[in-house]
This record gives C-alpha cells, structure tokens and sequence, in this order.
C-alpha cells in the first residue's frame, strides 16, 4: 500500500497543448529544471489512488514547461487529466541548494523562540511571490513567520525544529 507520506507535490497538470496528449505543467517549486529529469511520476487527485505514468517527454521554454506521458496520445485523454497533481517519490526528491527546504519537510515543525521557548508547529507554509510564510499553530491561533533571515534564525529539519527571532506584535493575541 502506498504512504503519502512517502511523495512530494511537485506540479500539477494544466492544459493540452498537442494532438498527441502532451500537457502543460503548471510547477510547484522553485526549480523547474527538475521536471528535465523525469522518468517517471504519480498523479494523484484526492481521495483516488495515484496513477503512475512514464515520462517520454520534457520541453521547457522560457516559463512554459509541457510534458508528454506515454499511453496519453490524444487530447481527449490528456484534458481528463488536467488538475491532477504531479507527485514524486520523496527518494527521487531534488537535491536542493543550501537555505532551500521542501514544504513536506518544514510542516510539523516544532518552532522555538531564540530563548529555546516552544511557540508551536508548522501547519502550513504559504507560497508567496516575495518569500514564504510560515504558519504556526500558537496556542490555537495562526502565527505567521515571514521565512526571512531577520525571523527564521535556524532550520534543523532532521529534528523537525525552527528557531526563530519575533518582533514585538508578531504573536497573536491568547487568552488566559
């Protein structure tokens, strides 16, 4: 039986760009050069199995990246896929440059303050243009850490902790 904890969400499958059933990808990271490398993929949408697909194609140009998958020949057959979500075993994962983490790796997080106080865990990391934000159950409110410097002083995913440095009025209002 298949973990999902054992796959990464790297894209997901946009529009048809051929008559021969190649797609476009519409790339959840911040390398897309790592879909050049792909021999093989999962699609998964919720609550349905994952489909596994054999790459026989990448093209990227500029800010557009398709994909041909063998035994999707047509149109038809590719549109049926549009939205499902490329997954990859996490054995296969990029190897990522220093100060770069995976979304999967930083979620559940235990965060700390930089006098070794718990402040909570990493539910979500939300993807923005100018950097992520992480987001820390605090006490049952959403605290949300810019992922720069000036904040996250330390990342030790191994031991699933973050150190962080806060400003005045970056905790959320707790009662009691």
């Amino acid at each position: 039986m298949l973990n999902p904890e054992d796959y990464i969400f790297i894209g997901k499958i946009g529009r048809t760009t051929k008559t021969d059933g190649t797609v476009v990808i519409i790339p959840m990271t911040s390398f897309p050069e790592r879909f050049s490398k792909l021999k093989e993929v999962f699609l998964t949408r919720v609550k349905s199995a994952p489909k596994t697909y054999k790459v026989s194609k990448v093209t990227i140009q500029k800010e557009k990246i398709s994909i041909k998958l063998e035994g999707v020949d047509s149109i038809e057959e590719a549109e049926k896929l549009k939205d499902f979500r490329i997954t990859i075993h996490k054995d296969d994962k990029f190897e990522l440059p220093e100060d770069y983490y995976y979304i999967s790796d930083l979620v559940n997080c235990i965060v700390y303050d930089q006098d070794e106080n718990r402040l909570g865990q990493v539910k979500e990391v939300m993807e923005m243009a100018a950097n992520d934000i992480y987001i820390v159950d605090y006490k049952g409110k959403d605290l949300l850490i810019p992922a720069i410097s000036q904040f996250v002083r330390d990342i030790d995913t191994e031991n699933k902790k973050i150190v962080v440095s806060l400003i005045d009025g970056m905790l959320p209002e707790t009662e009691g």
